[in-house]
């Protein structure tokens, strides 16, 4: 009797666990920040994302600065999304949809009319999202957090 209430315990925890962890910790649902303080490429020998050298960060930051670079990208819950950017004093809004299966992450993301953009969900976990995006044929990791 004791041993079967202790597994009806240890079942009922477990699922109490599975479904609050999930649902915070690990969804792409809500507002992210790109985070552009860490930025990432891909090593051709090894195929994993490391932070580019200081040199290269710094040029990105600079010029994200310049022109006062900011993303903030909605994840709706109806397989909805808002991208807004600011860049340069202007403001650039585009909506659409994505849909998630397993780690892959299609979206129709306006960069080049033509071009096939793959996203690959290399990290989500806590408040950080973290992408490998390939385009035209380069390979950039991508820093959200959430807000």
């Amino acid at each position: 009797m004791l041993q079967h209430q202790l597994g009806k315990f240890i079942l009922i925890a477990s699922f109490q666990f599975f479904i609050l962890g999930k649902c915070d910790a690990q969804s792409i649902i809500g507002k992210w920040e790109r985070n552009f303080s860490h930025i990432f490429s891909i090593d051709k020998s090894t195929g994993k994302q490391v932070f580019v050298s200081p040199e290269v960060q710094k040029q990105y930051d600079e010029a994200y600065a310049k022109n006062g670079y900011k993303e903030i990208l909605e994840m709706k819950s109806d397989n909805t999304y808002t991208s807004t950017v600011t860049s340069g004093g202007k403001q650039i809004i585009h909506s659409g949809n994505y849909s998630l299966s397993g780690n892959t992450l299609e979206m129709n993301i306006p960069l080049v009319k033509g071009q096939k953009t793959s996203i690959t969900v290399v990290n989500l976990s806590g408040n950080i999202m973290i992408w490998n995006l390939i385009f035209m044929g380069k390979s950039t990791g991508v820093e959200y957090d959430k807000m």
